[in-house]
C-alpha cells in the first residue's frame, strides 16, 4: 500500500501541549477496518486523507478515534489541511472537504512559520431535553453549588456535545467524573461527550472534554465542542457580544491533562440569529 502516515499537534500553547493527529495520505486503497485498526493502534483520533467523490470538493476526509469512526474532527481537519499545505498538495484557499456530513469549507494562509486554518462548521442546533442537574453532579462528582447559573443543554454545529457551566476554573481543573455513569447519561441524551467550562475573563473560557466511549478519557482540544460553546455563549449572551457580526472566543483546554491548548471558536450572528460558525488554529508536523 502506497499511504504515507504525518504526525502533527494541534491548538498547542505550550511545551508538550496540543492534540496529537495522525495524518495518514493516499488513503484511498485502506478499508474502513484497516483505518479503524490504525487508529486503535495510533490510539489517538487519526485522519484519512482521500480522493473525494463529489466532485465540489477537493479531497476526502475521514476521521477515526481507537473505537469507531467520526462524521467530523476539527483538530483532525487543521492537521491534515497542514500537511496538504505543507507538502504543497493543496496550493489554494479555500478548499472544499468532503466529509460524512457533507461539504466543509476550509481557509488557509501563510503566517510566518504558521499556517493559519479556519474550519466553517453548520448553523447550531440546541437540544430540548437534557440531563437534569442532579445527573450532571453525580457524573462529575461535583455539587449543586459548583454549578453556575446557565443552562446545561447539548449543542450541535456538527455534532452534539453537553455544555455544562461551572462556577470556577478550579472546580473545572480538579473534576474527577464517574465515566461508566457519564458515558450512560450520554447514550440516554443522544450527546457525543461532555465538555463543562468555566469562565477566566471576558471572551476567554477554560473547558475539558470528555468524549463518550471513544477509547480515552478526555481529549486535550476540541474543535467540535468549542464550536459547540462558542454558539452556546453567543446564543446565552454569556459575554453581551450578540451583536450582527464576527464574534470571537478563546477557548484554553487540556490544561488538566498538561497538555495546554487554545481553540478560537467564532459564531457569526444577523438580526440576533447565528448563521456561520467556524473554528481557527495551527498545527505543527512533529
Amino acid at each position: 500500500m502506497g499511504f504515507d502516515v504525518v504526525h502533527t499537534t494541534v491548538f498547542s500553547i505550550g511545551k508538550g501541549g496540543g492534540n496529537p493527529c495522525p495524518v495518514v495520505l493516499d488513503a484511498d486503497d485502506l478499508t474502513t477496518d484497516e483505518m479503524q485498526k490504525m487508529a486503535k493502534e495510533f490510539a489517538q483520533e487519526t485522519a484519512f486523507v482521500l480522493k473525494p467523490a463529489r466532485s465540489d470538493c477537493d479531497v476526502k476526509f475521514r476521521y477515526f478515534v481507537p473505537l469507531h469512526e467520526m462524521e467530523m474532527c476539527i483538530h483532525a481537519t487543521i492537521g491534515s489541511t497542514t500537511v496538504l499545505v505543507e507538502q504543497g498538495m493543496i496550493k489554494h484557499s479555500p478548499m472544499m472537504v468532503e466529509t460524512l456530513l457533507g461539504p466543509v469549507k476550509v481557509e488557509w494562509k501563510t503566517n510566518g512559520a504558521n499556517i493559519d486554518v479556519s474550519v466553517e462548521q453548520f448553523r447550531p442546533a440546541f437540544m430540548k431535553v437534557n440531563p437534569a442537574n442532579e445527573e450532571i453532579c453525580k457524573s462529575l462528582h461535583i455539587e449543586a453549588a459548583d454549578l453556575a447559573d446557565y443552562p446545561i443543554q447539548s449543542v450541535s454545529t456538527s455534532r452534539y456535545k453537553l455544555i455544562v457551566p461551572l462556577k470556577s476554573v478550579e472546580t473545572l481543573n480538579t473534576l474527577n467524573p464517574n465515566f461508566e455513569y457519564l458515558w450512560q447519561l450520554c447514550d440516554e441524551y443522544n450527546t457525543t461527550g461532555f465538555y463543562p467550562f468555566a469562565v477566566e475573563e471576558e471572551n476567554r473560557v477554560h473547558a475539558r472534554q470528555f468524549p463518550n466511549r471513544a477509547g480515552y478519557n478526555e481529549d486535550p482540544a476540541t474543535g467540535v465542542a468549542a464550536s459547540a460553546l462558542g454558539a452556546y455563549l453567543t446564543n446565552y449572551n454569556i459575554f453581551d457580544s450578540k451583536n450582527d457580526g464576527w464574534n470571537s472566543y478563546q477557548v484554553i483546554q487540556g490544561i488538566a491533562m498538561e497538555r495546554p491548548s487554545m481553540i478560537i471558536s467564532e459564531t457569526y450572528t444577523h438580526q440576533n440569529k447565528i448563521t456561520r460558525t467556524r473554528i481557527k488554529g495551527n498545527a505543527v508536523l512533529v
